[in-house]
C-alpha cells in the first residue's frame, strides 16, 4: 500500500507535458542566446516549432472539451452521476478533491437557489 501512496503521490507531482514543453523553451532560449549562426537559426526553428505544438495541443484539448460538453449536456441525471462519481475516483491529490469539493458546494447553492 505504501509503495502504490508513493507512486500516486510521484505521479500528481510530476509537470504536465504543457510544463515540460515550457521547460523546454526556456531551454532552447537559453541556448539561443550563447548560440551563434546557424546553430542559433536551428535553435529558432526548433522554438517557433515547439510554440506552434503546444499552441495546437492547447486549441485540440479545447475542441474536445467543448465536445464533451455537449455530449454531457445531452445526458440523463443517472449519467451525469455516475461520471461526476468516476471523476472523483479518478482524481489523484487532495488538492484536486478539495477542489471538486468547493465546486460542489457552489454548484448545490447555485440549484437550491434557483428552485
Amino acid at each position: 500500500m505504501a509503495a502504490t501512496k508513493t507512486a500516486a503521490t510521484r505521479k500528481a507531482d510530476a509537470p504536465s507535458p504543457a510544463e515540460y514543453l515550457q521547460d523546454a523553451l526556456e531551454e532552447l532560449t537559453k541556448a539561443r542566446e550563447r548560440a551563434g549562426g546557424d546553430i542559433r537559426s536551428g535553435i529558432d526553428s526548433a522554438i517557433d516549432r515547439t510554440r506552434d505544438a503546444l499552441k495546437e495541443a492547447g486549441s485540440e484539448a479545447q475542441g474536445q472539451i467543448s465536445e464533451w460538453r455537449g455530449t454531457l449536456d445531452r445526458t440523463t441525471d443517472d449519467v451525469r452521476r455516475e461520471l461526476g462519481i468516476l471523476a472523483v475516483r479518478a482524481q489523484r491529490s487532495p488538492e484536486a478533491l478539495r477542489a471538486m469539493s468547493a465546486e460542489i458546494r457552489k454548484r448545490k447553492t447555485e440549484i437550491s437557489a434557483g428552485k
